[in-house]
């Protein structure tokens, strides 16, 4: 296997502990061991710029920062916005009359901008949209008027997410009419409970290859680490891809290698045995 030179990480059942415990300690030691091996980091979430880049920020070491399913880069954690791509704007508009047709709940995304369908608390909203989006020196404005939703239309949509609080029968059929009368927009979730949806072309993978494309890194030296179905692009573009222990089907079916779960820091043992070359039997090849 050749040297890995870039190591993109999703977040959510991946790189961070479940209930908003952030990012365990054995995982921040071994992304700073990457670093010091001259290894790029990359946070490849769906989750809004500046969450993600508090995150980056707090662990301390270099990261690029891919967010909102790839859909929108910056040049750094709280950085400047180095490209965004949006839904279409006639597809926008029809996925928007849908949801609101639909007993769900859904969040719209445009850069630094949310509007959330239902009013909640400050603890639901961190539970929901990342614990840093409310953190002092976030450039993310929230809003539950519908009267936004135009404004927020007009200047582009990164990303919906819908979800419910226990409903994955209206998500499905959701997801069926999404697909089936929309063209050009892609629907993937990140959560058992939820659905999201970019423009198609415009996701994780692509933002991952022009990342690699930008540091002058040959795909065959990327390592991507994920566990759900909105991690695949970015999995089918590394050169290696590891699922969490805790992984969806479909995304342990088409992985190279496994390793432990999100709880058990399976970043850190994936980062040290294939990047770092160490022995770590949990982490196990595939194919």
């Amino acid at each position: 296997m050749e040297t890995i030179k870039l190591i993109a990480m999703d977040m959510d059942g991946t790189l961070l502990l479940d209930g908003g415990k952030g990012i365990p300690a054995d995982n921040i030691t071994a992304l700073h061991e990457a670093h010091q091996a001259g290894i790029h980091l990359a946070l490849c979430s769906g989750r809004v710029p500046d969450d993600m880049g508090f995150y980056a920020l707090d662990a301390g070491v270099p990261m690029h920062i891919l967010a909102l399913n790839g859909t929108c880069v910056m040049d750094g954690p709280l950085g400047s916005i180095l490209r965004s791509d949006h839904v279409d704007d006639g597809a926008a508009q029809r996925i928007t009359a849908i949801i609101r047709e639909e007993p769900v709940h859904y969040g719209i995304f445009s850069d630094h901008e949310l509007f959330i369908s239902t009013p909640m608390s400050e603890q639901l909203l961190k539970m929901i949209f990342g614990d840093n989006i409310l953190r002092e020196g976030s450039r993310t404005r929230i809003t539950f008027d519908p009267a936004d939703i135009e404004e927020l239309l007009a200047r582009g949509v990164n990303k919906f997410m819908i979800f419910t609080d226990d409903d994955p029968d209206t998500l499905q059929a959701l997801r069926e009419r999404i697909e089936h009368d929309i063209p050009g927009v892609d629907v993937s979730s990140s959560w058992h409970n939820n659905l999201e949806v970019n423009a198609s072309g415009a996701n994780k993978g692509v933002a991952l290859r022009a990342l690699a494309d930008a540091l002058r890194i040959p795909l065959s030296q990327v390592m991507a680490i994920g566990d759900n179905d909105n991690d695949l692009p970015m999995l089918q573009a590394a050169g290696v891809s590891v699922a969490m222990g805790n992984a969806s089907p479909g995304v342990a079916a088409s992985a190279d290698y496994i390793t432990l779960p999100n709880h058990d820091c399976g970043v850190a043992a994936a980062i040290r045995a294939i990047a770092l070359g160490k022995n770590i039997p949990d982490v196990r090849r595939l194919q």
